[in-house]
């Protein structure tokens, strides 16, 4: 066994040594910084500078420019294009404290967003995918500067040096392909300068905070333009671990959810002539810390009386707190990287393209599950995925009376998983003998993907201010495999080699809009998604899931009713069928095929500048999504038989959430100019479960964050001071019972604490 578990009992025996040298370890980050060289991703020709801001421009004062984005494939204006997107440009990450992929979440009222071991777990309006274990893959589809993101577990550490965030909604087969049955999300990073200029950041909160970031951009040549940033995140942990006793009697304790870590991106853009443009870029990511820790979220069923005399012995924290019991140190140490190369060439009026790109996302992480002091019993995860993809593209050029967009993509992907659940003593209680290596439960497996692509679209003007659009994709996905799960020294439960399994979609898409005068735009669309089915690794179920499909029919508004005044917005209705719903079957994971699902919905969003200084913004979402036909078994209550859940909702699909902005600008005589911002967000309860259990549920809360900023007239520096998390309110962003070894309690992640700080800026 590798460093995994290979010395896991010594870990146990030695845990309360090893914190000076987990002290030491956490530093070598600012050490590798230094050497760190990384090339970071390649955004589309005309969208370098798309969306960029003065250094010290407000981002509600430009809160009704209109942003040019690349959702649609095309560069264009966030308000020109027919579709629902909330587009995040940088000056907005910054005034709304958006840190990490996580902080999105309070973006947005129509995105849910958690993290559980490493993964990014993303829901829009209702879809998406919860997942436990490693080899699962989203439902929103994830795109760096165009190239398609694999691994949940590479999500959160892509958003680094960023120009803008796209959040396209409804599902998004057609234009980006595989598993975006629920939407899209398009990290667009920061491109290259022919002018030098160099921008940086330094920022000190509670909980030991120190992030730092560089990034200097300009030209090394004629026509040739370079960036390189450089950052690093720490604060140390959330939570506190308590780890028994000293012979003395003294708490021995240590921190989890801590975050240190370093990132790297870089960007060559090389002109050759007037029409053709080579982009090379790359980007590194490593962390070294216990950024994981399962919380405490109450007894769940209860259902193992073995493992609830066991846990006695222990100390077990109260449900939600941030001071939990271990039997030993958790870790996390993830390690990222990617290339590509991007080829934009103007062919007298069309512009072709083509994009190349390699990834590697190597996630490990160790979790105590027991939160006890005694026992020991901790998860594993880990996967190797290294993916390929290679894409061509070809549209009309802009401005053309009919536009049209053909391509084909080609994506590689070969993961081995582990998934590796150490339960000592076990077989104790099974009344068998065991051995020295007892008890491991391994739900290890590995998954080879090659999907296929031909995908394009046209329209043009049927009537003076009416336009309709048509496209489709037709694409080929093949998988094979192995399957593994094995309790070490006591049984052999399943290995099996999984034979190739092939799916075939075409997802179509029908986009009609209508221009009125100098008020905006209406537009209607029917959109197929679709999920490739697969194999569920690491578990006793051989035979494949089957595919998910979701046909959306939405209408919607982007109107200016008023100077300083833009609205949006849209009312959808989504026929779901065979949802993949992940479940914890006694002590594995399935994945079954639920029948259907209604999704209905209604997104508002404004934004008003009065006047003056004054800049307010809101939004309001309302879901009703829910099973309309799914009758299936509760493993924790095997007793009831097959159970109904037709009228149950979605797992992360809140009915309500509401959020809300307001800026505004004070002048201060002969030094400049402060900014005060304060946000708002409020979300209805969630369940977590199809079941509609309460044990896996948060009931609804605030979020409030505020910033002040001040900009010195003239001065390149800005200072700003904030707070997220004003309330300091305890919610849970996702909830799993655990398996009956276990005995099927309620385990969770929170959301972050209060947190606050002092941030320093530079740009010239």
């Amino acid at each position: 066994m590798d460093q995994g578990y290979g010395h896991l009992k010594k870990r146990r025996a030695h845990s309360m040594k090893m914190l000076p040298m987990r002290f030491a370890a956490r530093h070598l980050h600012s050490l590798s910084l230094a050497g760190c060289i990384a090339i970071g991703a390649a955004p589309t020709l005309a969208h370098a500078q798309a969306g960029a801001a003065a250094p010290g421009a407000s981002p509600a004062s430009q809160a009704t420019d209109a942003i040019v984005v690349t959702a649609g494939r095309r560069p264009q204006s966030e308000t020109a294009l027919a579709a629902t997107v909330d587009v995040l440009p940088a000056r907005r990450l910054e005034a709304e404290s958006i840190r990490t992929f996580d902080d999105l979440a309070r973006a947005d009222t129509s995105l849910q967003i958690s993290a559980y071991q490493g993964e990014t777990q993303l829901f829009l309006r209702g879809i998406g995918a919860v997942t436990f274990i490693g080899g699962f893959e989203s439902s929103i589809a994830v795109n760096l500067d165009g190239v398609y993101l694999g691994r949940p577990t590479a999500i959160a550490p892509a958003l680094f040096d960023i120009e803008r965030v796209e959040i396209l909604k409804g599902p998004q087969g057609t234009l980006y392909g595989r598993n975006a049955t629920g939407g899209a999300i398009n990290l667009i990073t920061r491109g290259p300068s022919s002018e030098w200029q160099v921008d940086a950041s330094a920022t000190l909160g509670n909980y030991s905070r120190r992030d730092l970031f560089v990034g200097v951009t300009g030209p090394l040549a004629p026509g040739v333009n370079f960036r390189v940033a450089l950052g690093s995140n720490n604060h140390d942990g959330f939570t506190r671990l308590h780890l028994g006793s000293d012979p003395g009697g003294n708490a021995i304790e240590a921190r989890a959810e801590s975050r240190h870590e370093i990132m790297a991106r870089a960007r060559l853009d090389w002109t050759l002539g007037a029409s053709t443009e080579l982009q090379f870029s790359g980007d590194y990511y490593r962390a070294d810390d216990r950024g994981v820790v399962f919380h405490f979220a109450g007894p769940g069923y209860a259902n193992n009386p073995l493992f609830l005399e066991r846990i006695g012995q222990g100390e077990v924290g109260g449900y939600g707190e941030r001071r939990i019991s271990a039997s030993l140190l958790p870790f996390n140490k993830p390690a990222n990287w990617g290339l590509s190369a991007r080829l934009v060439t103007s062919l007298g009026g069309p512009i072709f393209s083509a994009t190349s790109s390699l990834r590697r996302t190597r996630p490990r992480n160790l979790t105590d599950m027991s939160n006890s002091t005694v026992l020991g019993e901790s998860q594993f995860k880990a996967e190797r995925a290294t993916q390929v993809s290679q894409e061509f593209e070809l549209r009309s050029a802009e401005g053309a009376r009919i536009n049209y967009l053909v391509g084909f993509t080609y994506y590689r992907e070969r993961n081995d998983v582990r998934n590796e659940f150490f339960v000592p003593d076990l077989v104790t209680y099974l009344g068998g003998t065991g051995s020295e290596d007892c008890c491991l439960l391994r739900a290890n497996g590995s998954v080879k993907t090659d999907s296929y692509a031909l995908f394009g679209e046209v329209g043009g003007a049927v009537l003076p201010a009416t336009r309709v659009t048509i496209g489709g994709r037709l694409a080929r996905e093949r998988r094979s495999g192995r399957n593994l799960l094995d309790f070490t020294g006591y049984l052999l439960l399943n290995d099996t080699i999984l034979e190739p399994v092939t799916f075939t979609s075409f997802t179509p898409r029908l986009v009609v809009e209508h221009d009125i005068a100098a008020l905006g735009r209406l537009y209607a669309s029917a959109t197929k998604g679709f999920k490739a089915g697969g194999f569920n690794v690491g578990s006793g179920q051989n035979s494949p899931y089957s595919p998910e499909n979701i046909w959306s029919y939405e209408i919607g508004a982007k109107l200016q009713p008023a100077p300083g005044w833009f609205l949006t917005a849209s009312a959808f209705h989504y026929d779901y069928r065979n949802l993949q719903v992940q479940d914890v079957d006694r002590n594995t994971v399935l994945i079954r095929n639920a029948a259907t699902a209604k999704v209905d919905g209604i997104e508002i969003e404004s934004r008003w500048s009065p006047g003056g200084s004054l800049h307010l913004g809101a939004m309001a979402s309302w879901l009703d999504a829910r099973f309309s036909r799914y009758a299936t078994v509760n493993t924790k209550r095997p007793e009831l038989g097959v159970v109904d859940l037709s009228g149950n909702p979605l797992p992360q699909a809140p009915r309500w959430r509401l959020g809300g902005n307001a800026e505004y600008e004070v002048p201060v005589g002969g030094i400049g100019t402060l900014r005060l911002r304060a946000d708002a967000a409020w979300q209805d309860r969630i369940f977590f479960s199809a079941f509609r259990d309460p044990r896996a549920s948060q009931k609804g809360y605030w979020w409030l964050k505020a910033r002040a900023t001040l900009l010195p007239a003239g001065s390149p520096f800005r200072v700003s001071l904030f707070v997220d998390n004003l309330t300091n309110s305890r919610a849970f962003t996702n909830i799993s019972i655990t398996g009956d070894l276990d005995a099927s309690r309620a385990l969770g992640n929170l959301a972050p604490p209060r947190t606050w700080g002092l941030e320093l800026r530079y740009s010239l």
